[in-house]
């Protein structure tokens, strides 16, 4: 998952934009609790939740999604089998239960009963055949289908246009649902969290080929509904009355798309949002405001943010000497001290602290400017001279990533005599450029979609890999990943996942810099909310506190 690993496509207009203001100001200020800026956001007893979207969101189609902000939102109106709890293990869903073949091949579930589509549609195993298949289909040109659901026996074949349905997806039964893949995978039940397995209402849909573009199309068996929908504006999601776990304790959810982060914070100030994310910029003064810093929640989460050297968009990172020198002049504890006061951990590897297989006492490569510019001058350009003008891509309307990247800039200038201009581009240009493999020199997070070292190192960097836009390329590197894939055996599967990790951090196609860390504020009325590792899950049990 790319940084919150967005794109999005609303198609439904509204009003003028005198109304879109109006509405706005209306909200901004008002105290959680009955709101008269319109029938769509009036509640009562402090039942609306209010939080920001950082970006306007990517898709609406969970067969397409990309990004972890999008996700959040699809999260709270969609499913799939199987979901996280707070305690980081895999809990029933959509699926009450499942067994496992002993070749560890074919997993079997149990759908449950009683479960209704927003729109009232029944769910059934059919439900989940429709929506793997759909994801297949070329005529959606899923740029993640082959990564999340290419394990299953015929997926390739149906993106192929070889066979209209995959030969690994059955439903013998309305509530039985058999998945089988083409190798053991010892992730594989953690795969299923992901959108790509989400139930989608056929009904709603339209039909098998067409992809989810509007709002009547956004229909899931979450424990919300999308309710209103105002393009670049917000987001209303209403609770799910019938929903099968409960019904939320919530009335509303407002997600106000609001980009820039000092907008974003002072609209917690006013009282208009209830969490907010915290940039380094505010947290300066937040941590020594009395009222605010008994607000702040700090959250650990698994994901590295990197600096991605593309071999195929740039000659000069064809040569390892080339790469291992931007590697040794980076300071990562500078930019962690400078930039983020010492808060998230520096990064040596790629697998982030908290996901199984983990090393926490592995060394990459080290800040050593002198051996940065040996291995320059190796290189053929010494003291930088030579070498072509560079671009350092980050997406825009993020201090904190900016300041990052200033942060390496100084450090390769100083160390290497290069000069690298920074260029920041919107959200949704800068993923399909990645996508392309069109950036030479970016910097990104990675952000686990399981937690399993396969996520970071096979899914990410294989030489096969869709996810490997980078050229990055090393028979070991693929054999160990290979090896380590299909064991079940967790030990030995970390032993191999490690040594495939040193053997790529030395080739350096990534130049990790720090694992990420989640500062936040919230209302100090706010209770129930859930979390794990992989972040907040779904609101089912949020509610205010009275006062």
């Amino acid at each position: 998952m790319r940084t919150a690993h967005n794109h999005w496509r609303p198609r439904r207009a509204w009003g003028s934009l005198a109304v879109c203001l109006a509405a706005l100001t209306l909200l901004i200020g008002c105290p959680n609790g009955t709101r008269t800026s319109g029938s769509s956001l009036t509640t009562t007893g402090g039942s609306l939740l209010r939080l920001a979207q950082r970006a306007e969101p990517t898709t609406l189609d969970p067969a397409l999604v990309e990004d972890g902000w999008t996700i959040e939102l699809m999260m709270q109106v969609f499913e799939g089998l199987v979901q996280w709890s707070t305690d980081n293990t895999l809990i029933p869903a959509l699926a009450t239960e499942w067994s496992v073949s002993e070749d560890g091949r074919t997993y079997t579930f149990k759908i449950r009963e009683g479960v209704k589509f927003h729109n009232g549609q029944k769910l059934t195993a059919e439900d989940f055949v429709f929506s793997i298949n759909r994801c297949l289909r070329p005529a959606l040109k899923s740029s993640i289908a082959r990564t999340y659901l290419g394990d299953l026996v015929g997926a390739a074949d149906v993106m192929d246009g070889k066979a209209e349905t995959c030969a690994g997806v059955e439903a013998p039964d309305p509530y039985t649902l058999k998945l089988t893949i083409r190798e053991p995978q010892a992730y594989f039940l953690a795969k299923l969290t992901y959108p790509t397995y989400y139930a989608v209402c056929r009904q709603a849909v339209g039909g098998i080929d067409v992809r989810i573009e509007h709002d009547d199309g956004f229909v899931g068996t979450g424990p919300f509904r999308l309710k209103e929908w105002r393009p670049a504006t917000s987001i209303l999601l209403e609770a799910n009355q019938d929903y099968w776990d409960g019904p939320p304790k919530l009335a509303l959810v407002e997600r106000r798309i609001v980009i820039d982060p000092g907008s974003r914070h002072a609209m917690f100030e006013t009282g208009a949002l209830d969490i907010v994310d915290v940039s380094m910029a505010d947290y300066r003064a937040d941590v020594k405001d009395p009222k605010l810093a008994p607000l702040m929640r700090t959250f650990k989460r698994p994901a590295v943010f990197y600096l991605a050297l593309n071999q195929d968009a740039f000659p000069p990172f064809r040569d390892k000497r080339v790469r291992q020198a931007f590697a040794h002049a980076t300071d990562r504890q500078a930019v962690v001290d400078t930039v983020f006061l010492g808060l998230p951990q520096p990064a040596q590897g790629y697998v982030p602290n908290g996901v199984p297989g983990h090393d926490p006492n592995f060394k990459g490569l080290e800040n050593d400017p002198e051996r940065a510019r040996r291995l320059l001058a190796d290189a053929g350009y010494p003291g930088g001279r030579g070498f072509p003008p560079v671009e350092l891509f980050v997406r825009a309307s993020s201090p904190d990533l900016r300041r990052t990247c200033a942060v390496v800039a100084e450090d390769l200038n100083k160390n290497l005599g290069i000069k690298v201009a920074i260029r920041e581009l919107e959200w949704g240009v800068f993923l399909a450029q990645r996508n392309q493999g069109k950036m030479p020199f970016y910097f990104l997070r990675w952000s686990a979609d399981y937690l399993d070292p396969q996520n970071f190192l096979s899914l990410m960097l294989h030489s096969q890999a869709q996810e490997n836009t980078l050229g990055y390329s090393n028979p070991e590197f693929d054999r160990l990943c290979d090896q380590a894939d299909v064991l079940r055996d967790q030990e030995e599967r970390f032993k191999l996942y490690r040594q495939a990790e040193a053997i790529a951090v030395d080739d350096c196609p990534w130049i990790p810099l720090y694992f990420q860390v989640d500062i936040e504020l919230w209302n100090p009325r706010l209770r129930g909310v859930e979390d794990c590792l992989m972040g907040h899950l779904p609101h089912k049990r949020t509610y205010f506190a009275t006062e």
